[in-house]
C-alpha cells in the first residue's frame, strides 16, 4: 500500500529540463554558471529550467550523499509487510519512523514488501535496539519482516532521461571507520543533508563561521570520502517513470563474473544503484523504466547475457521514497 499523494500522471518535460536534470544527478550542489558552460546554455536559461522544474514537483528536494561507513556506521536494512493496518495507521509508523534518529531511509514498496527502513547502527547491538524499540510500538502490524547489511552500494547517474551509458558512480562502502572530525563538521553535514543546495553563507551563518571556512570544511569532507556527492530527489511518476528493486539470486560467482555483473548493470541508461548486501540476494539493482515491458526486456538480456551466473530474480515497486537523510543523528 501506498501513503503519497502523487497522482498517477505525467509531466511533459523539455530537453532543457533533461540536460539539466542529468547535469545535476550525483552533482546538485554544482553552480549553475558552471552547469551551463558544460550544457553550453546561458545561466539565464539553466536558472529558468531549474525553477521550472521546482515548480512542477519534479525536484522534490537535494541532498547530499554520505559514505556513512566513514563515521563508522553500518547500513542496515529492515524489510517489512504490513498486516491489518490502513492508510491512517502506515502514516502514523511513517511519521514516528522520520523522528527516529537512527533511521535515514523511509521507502514504501508495492509487491512482497511494503516497507523499508535504513538504520544506521555501529554494530548488530545497536541494530537490534532500535528494531528492538520499532517492533514493540508496531510488532503487531507486522506480518513478515527480513533483514540486510549493504556492503556496496552504487549510485548512478539518471542516465534514462538522455539515453546515456554513463559508467559514473559513487560508491557508498567499506570498512567503517569513524573519520576525525568535529562537532561543526557534523553541523555542516546536516544541514547539506537536508538541502545540499544551501549556500556557503547561509551554512556560515548557521555554524558561525565565514563562507570560506565552511568551503574549507566542506573540501576536507570531500578529501575524507564522508561527502561522495549531492543528489536530487526526484518525483520520478510525475516524469512518467516506474520504479523497481530486482533481486537477483545467484549461481556459485567469482569475484571476476560478480564485477562483470556489476560493469553490466552500470552501462544500462535506465539503472540508478546496485546494491551488494549480506542477507536477502546475492546482488540489487534498481531502475527507472516507463513500461513493464521495459522491465521485462532489461532482465530477459541480464539473463541472456549471463545464463550461468543468474538463477533466478524477484522485483518490487518503489512506490515513494517519504524521507532521506544520510545523517539522520542531527535532524
Amino acid at each position: 500500500m501506498s501513503t503519497n499523494d502523487v497522482q498517477d500522471f505525467s509531466l511533459a518535460i523539455n530537453q532543457k529540463e533533461k540536460q539539466v536534470l542529468y547535469a545535476l544527478s550525483l552533482n546538485a550542489r554544482e553552480n549553475l554558471a558552471n552547469i551551463a558552460r558544460e550544457l553550453k546554455l546561458s545561466r539565464q536559461v539553466v536558472s529558468y529550467n531549474l525553477e521550472s522544474l521546482e515548480n512542477k514537483g519534479i525536484i522534490e528536494g537535494y541532498y547530499t550523499i554520505l559514505n556513512i561507513n566513514r563515521l563508522g556506521f553500518l547500513y542496515h536494512r529492515v524489510f517489512l509487510k504490513f498486516r491489518n493496518i490502513d492508510l491512517e495507521n502506515e502514516k502514523h509508523i511513517i511519521s514516528e519512523c522520520r523522528q527516529n534518529k537512527k533511521i535515514g531511509w523511509i521507502i514504501q514498496h508495492e509487491g512482497h514488501w511494503d516497507l523499508a527502513l535504513i538504520i544506521w547502527a555501529k554494530n548488530t547491538i545497536e541494530f537490534e535496539e532500535v528494531l528492538d524499540d520499532f517492533l514493540e510500538r508496531f510488532g503487531e502490524c507486522i506480518a513478515e519482516k527480513n533483514f540486510s547489511v549493504s556492503t556496496s552500494i552504487h549510485h548512478l547517474k539518471h542516465k534514462y532521461l538522455l539515453g546515456k551509458k554513463s559508467l559514473t558512480d559513487l560508491v557508498l562502502g567499506g570498512n567503517p571507520e569513524e573519520a576525525e572530525i568535529d562537532e561543526t563538521d557534523y553541523e555542516i553535514l546536516g544541514i547539506l543533508c537536508k538541502d545540499a543546495r544551501r549556500s556557503l553563507i547561509e551554512i556560515g551563518e548557521a555554524v558561525s563561521l565565514s563562507p570560506g571556512m565552511v568551503k574549507n570544511r566542506i573540501e576536507k569532507l570531500h578529501e575524507k570520502e564522508i561527502i561522495l556527492g549531492y543528489n536530487l530527489k526526484l518525483n520520478h511518476r510525475l516524469l512518467g517513470y516506474t520504479h523497481f528493486k530486482i533481486f537477483l539470486f545467484l549461481n556459485q560467482s567469482s569475484r571476476q563474473s560478480l564485477a562483470e555483473l556489476i560493469n553490466y548493470l552500470k552501462g544500462l541508461s535506465c539503472t540508478i544503484y546496485i546494491t551488494r548486501a549480506v542477507g536477502i540476494a546475492d546482488l540489487e539493482f534498481e531502475v527507472l523504466v516507463q513500461t513493464q515491458s521495459e522491465l521485462s526486456d532489461v532482465v530477459k538480456s541480464l539473463r541472456l547475457k549471463h545464463p550461468n551466473l543468474i538463477r533466478n530474480y524477484e522485483s518490487i515497486t518503489i512506490s515513494y521514497e517519504p524521507y532521506i537523510n544520510y545523517l539522520p543523528i542531527k535532524k
